[in-house]
């Protein structure tokens, strides 16, 4: 291979080796059995899985030499890469032509995919292994147990030598009677049953005798004897061969109808399984959309209360606390009222005491106080007077002390 050759060869297979995911490996590989085996050549082709699946895959396809009893052969395989390659090992065949079949063995089935145990250990380290180093254990095998072998010729027969040309069909040719039958010469073999001369076919014209100068043609050559029984003998063995063949199809044709039969009924049998569970998926389906629903609305809503609380702004303390009606509006008011003058005069006696304000200070003070919390405590009772009963002013306590002033 030349230089340029082998160049464009290397530019083909890096475009061929982008869809695979350990690519330079591949690449490497490849390009390694290439230059190992002149006669492997790399294609891309669609290679159909056992399941249906379809994929194209690179695929090493030419001749594989071996030596066998000391005469050198030529095997023909295709090694297709898988995508997961050198992970997952490649898919090897033997592809044979016309004039050969497949040789069924341990590691070989009659369809020509081969599994040799190289391919077992690849499963088990593929690190350690190679596209070259399969070939060589490939070439190992194929030399001790060679996987094809040629077909089997069947009878040979000696056809009869052509008649000479017919001449142009004329009146006076078709006016003559046909010739009469040649003569066995004393050349000819003695026959035990002289052979009966077939009819001329439909439509067919006898032969026309022969002009002056011409030559009789020769009488069909008889086969002999032993070349009969040459044929039956390999027409037996091509029998037996086919025979067993068949034998050991139909045998692992049953065992996978069998295992397809057990497939059908675990799949029947599932059936109903496989329907309860659809029915009470859609069920908590249906509950699932109901709750999410639900859920929808009140998120909803939430978000519609937020957006009008944020619209208002924050409310006036005044307005935290507040009643339903006016007239409880107005007793929170005085009893807050009430509370704060108390709370009033008891800092005006500790202040008293403790000398910040003199004695008549401390008494005008307290008398104007003292005069409005009556007032106060006066219209709190005439309200609380005013409720109709059952209402609840549990929270309107009034301090005991207002019963009786102090003052």
């Amino acid at each position: 291979m030349s230089a340029g050759t082998e160049s464009l060869a290397q530019k083909w297979l890096r475009q061929n080796v982008q869809p695979y995911a350990f690519k330079d490996a591949v690449y490497a590989h490849v390009d390694a059995v290439l230059s190992r085996f002149n006669t492997i050549r790399p294609k891309t082709d669609i290679y159909t899985y056992d399941d249906g699946r379809t994929q194209l895959l690179l695929c090493l396809h030419g001749l594989l030499p071996i030596g066998y009893r000391g005469t050198s052969y030529n095997i023909p395989i295709a090694v297709w890469i898988t995508r997961d390659y050198p992970r997952q090992p490649p898919i090897t065949y033997v592809v044979p032509t016309s004039d050969m079949l497949v040789r069924a063995s341990k590691y070989m089935d009659l369809s020509g995919h081969c599994k040799i145990e190289y391919l077992h250990n690849w499963d088990k380290k593929s690190e350690g292994c190679s596209l070259t180093a399969l070939m060589e254990a490939m070439q190992d095998y194929f030399s001790r147990e060679p996987p094809v072998y040629a077909k089997p010729s069947s009878a040979k027969t000696v056809q009869a030598q052509p008649q000479p040309q017919r001449p142009p069909a004329d009146p006076s040719y078709a006016e003559r009677p046909p010739p009469p039958v040649p003569r066995m010469t004393s050349a000819s073999p003695p026959l035990s049953h002289p052979a009966p001369i077939p009819p001329p076919k439909n439509g067919d014209r006898p032969p026309l005798p022969l002009k002056p100068g011409q030559q009789a043609p020769s009488p069909p050559a008889i086969l002999h004897p032993h070349i009969h029984s040459d044929a039956n003998r390999s027409l037996s063995l091509l029998h037996a061969k086919l025979s067993s063949e068949l034998a050991s199809l139909q045998q692992a044709m049953a065992l996978d109808a069998e295992r397809l039969r057990a497939n059908q009924t675990d799949l029947l049998a599932g059936e109903p399984a496989i329907r309860d569970e659809m029915a009470r998926l859609v069920a908590v389906r249906d509950v699932c959309r109901g709750v999410a629903g639900r859920m929808r609305d009140v998120v909803e809503g939430a978000e519609r209360n937020v957006v009008e609380l944020r619209r208002r702004g924050d409310p006036a303390v005044d307005e935290l606390v507040c009643s339903t009606t006016i007239v409880h509006d107005q007793l929170i008011n005085l009893v807050a009222e009430d509370n704060a003058i108390e709370d009033t005069i008891y800092h005006l006696h500790r202040a008293l005491n403790a000398g910040r304000i003199d004695l008549e200070r401390f008494l005008r003070t307290t008398r104007i106080l003292a005069e409005e919390q009556f007032m106060k405590r006066a219209l709190i009772e005439k309200i609380q007077g005013g409720i109709p009963m059952g209402t609840d002013t549990s929270q309107l306590q009034l301090r005991p002390e207002w019963s009786q002033s102090p003052y």
